[in-house]
């Protein structure tokens, strides 16, 4: 099942990192730390990780988040509320961030508000459009294996910062 991705396994463990069975699938590459973070809020940036998908009741609790259909976008202190992005899952939102190139200019500054929408936002540069929102990395896992990317199981996710 594998098999597409293996060209991306790493010499040193033959292991093929997450990062890049979700840039083939997705055709952009994933900050994994910021959404492991949204995951577990108190991960510290030097982290090892085990994702365990290995019963049905996981993986559709993972699934269940594509139904939400809503993104979290910070507390907005302005208004004293909790912000929402409605009518889209994490992934979708992810999905509309784009950078900046020669047809497209930049569209946003270098590091918006959290609660600011970036739907279909266009950043300077990769380094701050991979700052500005990832999706959960339970999420992003639960979607390949709903796309036959990859099988159900244990997942170890490592990220030296």
């Amino acid at each position: 099942m594998l098999e597409p991705h293996a060209e991306y396994a790493t010499a040193e463990n033959g292991h093929i990192p997450i990062e890049a069975i979700a840039e083939r699938v997705y055709g952009k590459p994933y900050n994994s730390l910021r959404g492991c973070q949204r995951d577990d809020e108190h991960l510290p940036n030097d982290i090892v990780k085990l994702y365990a998908f290995t019963s049905d009741g996981d993986y559709e609790e993972a699934l269940d988040q594509f139904d939400d259909a809503r993104v979290y976008l910070g507390w907005d202190p302005s208004i004293g509320e909790v912000v929402y992005k409605t009518g889209m899952t994490e992934l979708d939102y992810w999905l509309s961030i784009r950078v900046a190139d020669e047809n497209t200019p930049a569209t946003v500054e270098a590091n918006p508000p959290e609660t600011q929408d970036l739907q279909n936002a266009v950043f300077e540069n990769r380094f701050f459009a991979d700052r500005a929102f990832s999706p959960s990395l339970s999420l992003v896992l639960a979607d390949l294996i709903r796309r036959g990317e990859l099988p159900r199981g244990d997942y170890l996710f490592r990220h030296w910062w």
